[in-house]
C-alpha cells in the first residue's frame, strides 16, 4: 500500500480490533482451476499481429480454459480502436462468457489518475498498469472480508517491496478476496507482472519482491480480519531457474510457496512459457510458426523448458493437483486461431484445505 493507504486502511483495521476482535475465516475444502496469462500489450512487437486481430485470439484462448481464476498480465489501460483500454476491451469479451472482474473502490487502487479539489484529472497514473484480474461468476464470488475493508484493489510493487528501483515499484498489482461456490475458500488472489530488465538493479529488485510478498500476504490477511486464508499468485516473475538459479522465482519457494509447476500430473512442460529462444530466429522471436520443444540432453539432463509465468500458492494445507502449458498445435505449428500472446497460457489446480 502507499503511506496513505497503508495509514488508513491500518486506522480501520485498528477501528474494528477496538470495536471487537474479527474472527478468522476458515478455508473450506474444494478444487479450483487457476490461470495466468501475459497477454502482450496493445502494441505488441512484430511480428505479432495487430490487437484488432488478437483479441478474439485472446477470449478464445480464455473462454475455453476453463478457468475459474484468470490472472492477466500487459492487460494495459492503453487504448485499442474498439475500447478506451485494453483491459475495458478484454472484461468486454469476456462478459459472455461469465468472466467478471473484482469490484473494488477508487481509494483501494493506488494506480488512480491524481485529481484536483474540483475532482479534475492533473496528470498520468502513477503506475505502469499491467495486471489484472477475472473470474468466472458461475464458480467465484468475491467476499465481504470482516472488517469491512475493500475486498480488492491494485497497489504498486513498491508498496509490496519498497526500497526497490523506481520502475520495477510503478509496476501494478491486482489482489482481490474471493471464494470457490464449491466451498473452496476464501483465498487471496494476486496478478503480478515483474520489470523484464535484465540489469542487476532490476533482479535485485525482482528477488526483493519474492522476499516480500510472504509478508505482504500476512499484512493484509491481518488487517482484512483474514489470517491464515491461503494465497493464489498468477504471475509473469521474468526469471527462470537457468538463467537466474537464485532468482525471484527461488526467493518464493524458499519462504514457503508452492509452485504449480511441481505437479505431479503436468501437461505440455516440454514447451515454453515464453515464444523467445534463439532457435527460433531471428524473424521468428515471440509469434513464431510453431513452438520449439525442449528434449532431455547432456545440458538439459530434464528436458527443462524456459518459464517466466508462474502460478504458485501460500497457505498451511494447500496442495496442487495439475499443471499445464496451454498449447494449441495443428501438427507440429501453432493454431493461429488460439495464437493470442508471445506467451502461453499457464493453467494449474490447487485443492484447498
Amino acid at each position: 500500500m502507499s503511506v496513505r493507504s497503508l495509514a488508513t486502511l491500518t486506522a480501520i483495521a485498528l477501528t474494528v480490533v477496538l470495536v471487537g476482535a474479527a474472527q478468522p475465516v476458515q478455508a473450506g475444502s474444494g478444487m479450483l482451476l487457476f490461470a495466468t496469462f501475459n497477454v502482450c500489450k496493445v502494441d505488441c512487437a512484430a511480428p505479432a499481429p495487430s490487437w484488432d486481430i488478437r483479441r478474439d485470439r485472446v477470449a478464445r484462448v480464455i473462454g475455453e480454459s476453463g478457468a475459474d481464476v484468470v490472472g492477466l498480465q500487459e492487460a494495459t489501460n492503453n487504448p485499442t480502436t474498439v475500447a478506451k483500454t485494453q483491459i475495458a476491451d478484454i472484461q468486454t469479451l469476456m462478459a459472455p462468457a461469465g468472466y467478471v472482474s473484482p469490484s473494488f473502490t477508487v481509494d483501494s487502487n493506488e494506480c488512480r489518475r491524481p485529481r484536483d479539489a474540483q475532482g479534475e484529472l492533473t496528470g498520468p497514473s502513477p503506475c505502469d498498469n499491467t495486471a489484472g484480474l477475472l473470474f468466472q461468476a458461475a464458480t467465484i464470488e468475491q467476499i465481504t472480508t470482516p472488517t469491512g475493508l475493500p475486498s480488492a484493489g491494485i497497489v504498486q510493487v513498491g508498496s509490496i517491496a519498497p526500497g526497490i528501483d523506481a520502475v520495477s515499484a510503478a509496476r501494478s498489482v491486482a489482489w482481490a478476496y474471493l471464494r470457490g461456490k464449491n466451498g473452496a475458500g476464501p483465498f487471496l488472489a494476486i496478478s503480478l507482472h515483474l520489470d523484464s530488465d535484465k540489469s542487476v538493479m532490476a533482479e535485485n529488485s525482482r528477488v526483493a519482491v519474492g522476499q516480500a510478498l510472504g509478508g505482504w500476504v500476512h499484512w493484509m490477511n491481518s488487517i482484512q480480519g483474514m489470517d491464515n486464508t491461503p494465497t493464489i499468485l498468477m504471475a509473469d516473475l521474468n526469471s527462470y531457474a537457468k538463467r537466474q538459479p537464485r532468482g525471484v522465482q527461488r526467493s518464493l519457494t524458499s519462504t514457503g510457496w508452492i509452485d504449480a509447476h511441481m505437479a505431479r500430473s503436468r501437461r505440455n512442460i516440454e514447451y515454453s512459457t515464453i515464444n523467445y529462444n534463439p532457435l527460433l530466429g531471428d524473424g521468428a522471436q515471440g509469434f513464431p510458426a510453431a513452438p520449439h520443444k525442449f528434449h532431455k540432453t547432456h545440458k538439459n539432463p530434464k528436458g527443462d523448458a524456459t518459464r517466466i509465468d508462474y502460478i504458485m500458492g501460500y497457505g498451511s494445507g494447500l496442495r496442487v493437483i495439475n499443471y499445464e502449458v496451454v498449447v494449441y498445435l495443428n501438427g507440429t505449428a501453432f493454431n493461429t486461431d488460439y495464437q493470442a500472446s508471445d506467451h502461453q497460457m499457464v493453467k494449474a489446480t490447487f485443492a484447498f484445505p
